[in-house]
């Protein structure tokens, strides 16, 4: 057997009963940290006196998860070699310097989603924790919600009006994940016929699409955009981290599932209704017809 003290030299996850300060690593997208959310409040409440220091890139992926209040301390921006073991074991050995618990949670496999299990579980696995909900997590500031509802003002929506969010985008993985654009515009055109919906579509600011029949927000902050997501009636997006997002809230939702299997990252709601075929089918196999379908059984 190796000791815990060879293992942290080697590089290699150790256990620690009654750990002080714990360090959890992720270079992941937006959907990867709300998946490994409810592990940080599992690990903080199985080890409610450690520190704990969450590990994670600048930028948008911080503002995921800056609000959670398990966490003590960010150490941002974190990277490491993810696909090597060799830097799994570096960042080990390194932080162990420094911590008496250290989980890396990133998939160092792309083959990561053969075994089928999802993206929630593994994190839950590799924490060694039992979680109270299998859902994803995200926590809104006061801020974020203001600043939500003083956009939605601007823009004439209102209480009284029924807000569908649309996400049709992705970050990464485009030709693989991305529903096709005239399909979104065949699907709008046939919502804004026979709905009252006021529509808004989140997007990047260097999308070149205009999403005809809907309210245009290029770039808006991810915060606030969470905190729309909880106001609205509905949701509707790709397999994406805004989907992932709104599957934290009790809001109705069709996800267009396209490219990984569902059952590795589908969205993890009761109010979520996934539309997908074979994993890795072309994007255009989806039709609109199927998705406008579920929307009007949703609905």
């Amino acid at each position: 057997m190796i000791s815990s003290t060879l293992k942290k030299w080697i590089g290699l996850p150790i256990t620690c009963e009654n750990p002080k300060s714990i360090f959890v690593g992720l270079i992941g997208g937006v959907g990867d940290l709300i998946a490994a959310a409810p592990s940080v409040a599992a690990l903080k409440r199985k080890y409610p006196k450690a520190k704990l220091t969450f590990g994670v890139g600048d930028g948008i992926f911080f503002n995921t998860i800056k609000n959670d209040p398990n966490i003590d301390h960010f150490e941002t921006p974190f990277s490491y070699n993810v696909w090597k073991k060799r830097g799994h074991r570096k960042a080990y050995r390194e932080k162990y310097k420094e911590h008496d618990l250290v989980f890396l949670l990133d998939n160092g496999n792309r083959d990561w989603w053969k075994p089928q299990k999802h993206l929630l579980d593994i994190y839950a696995e590799k924490c060694a924790v039992t979680l109270e909900q299998r859902r994803p997590l995200i926590y809104l500031n006061d801020k974020d919600v203001k600043e939500a509802q003083k956009k939605l003002n601007e823009l004439g929506v209102s209480n009284d009006d029924k807000l569908m969010i649309l996400s049709p985008e992705t970050r990464s993985k485009k030709e693989m994940k991305e529903w096709p654009y005239d399909r979104f515009i065949s699907l709008i055109e046939r919502i804004n016929k026979n709905y009252d919906f006021k529509i808004i579509t989140f997007v990047s600011k260097e999308n070149p699409y205009d999403y005809v029949g809907t309210i245009l927000l290029k770039g808006y902050p991810l915060g606030p955009s969470s905190a729309m997501i909880q106001k609205a009636n509905f949701y509707l997006g790709l397999d994406n981290g805004l989907t992932h997002m709104a599957s934290c809230f009790d809001v109705k939702m069709i996800s267009i599932h396209i490219g990984f299997p569902v059952e590795c990252c589908g969205p993890l709601s009761p109010f979520a209704t996934t539309i997908a075929h074979k994993p890795f089918d072309p994007p255009d196999s989806i039709s609109v017809d199927e998705v406008y379908e579920a929307l009007q059984q949703s609905i």
